[in-house]
């Protein structure tokens, strides 16, 4: 073999290596840091978008965040599911940055900016099933 056929072949693992690792540290990003944060960001978002709607109906702000907290797991993940179908890359980071703020009005605004009539319908539907108990 000639000296320059070795030099490319030698370069191939390399080149392999790297673009492994790459892929390896996207997936670690993505399941370490991405998801967790992102399940975190919903929940609250989720959480604020219910003592929104609870605010709207007059609800005083303690008893409305009660309600969240009474929800079945069920219908929390519903909710949370409705706010998680809206939330992609940007959304998310908006989300985090107004969470860490302390805007819950900002978080608030968001979330009804982002949701149709018909599922905010459904989430006031779920806000009555509660206001009941």
């Amino acid at each position: 073999m000639s000296k320059r056929r070795k030099k490319r072949e030698s370069k191939m693992p390399v080149v392999l290596g790297v673009l492994a690792a790459i892929v390896v540290l996207g997936c670690v990003g993505y399941f370490a840091i991405y998801r967790p944060v992102k399940a975190k960001v919903v929940d609250k978002v989720a959480e604020k978008t219910i003592t929104s709607v609870a605010e709207q109906a007059g609800v005083d702000s303690d008893v409305a965040s009660q309600i969240y907290d009474s929800m079945s797991a069920e219908d929390q993940e519903t909710v949370q599911d409705l706010i998680e179908s809206h939330a992609d890359a940007d959304t998310v980071k908006e989300a985090a940055d107004l969470y860490n703020s302390g805007d819950t009005q900002g978080l608030k605004d968001l979330a009804q900016s982002e949701l149709t009539e018909s599922e905010q319908q459904e989430l006031l539907d779920l806000y009555q099933k509660y206001v009941a108990q």
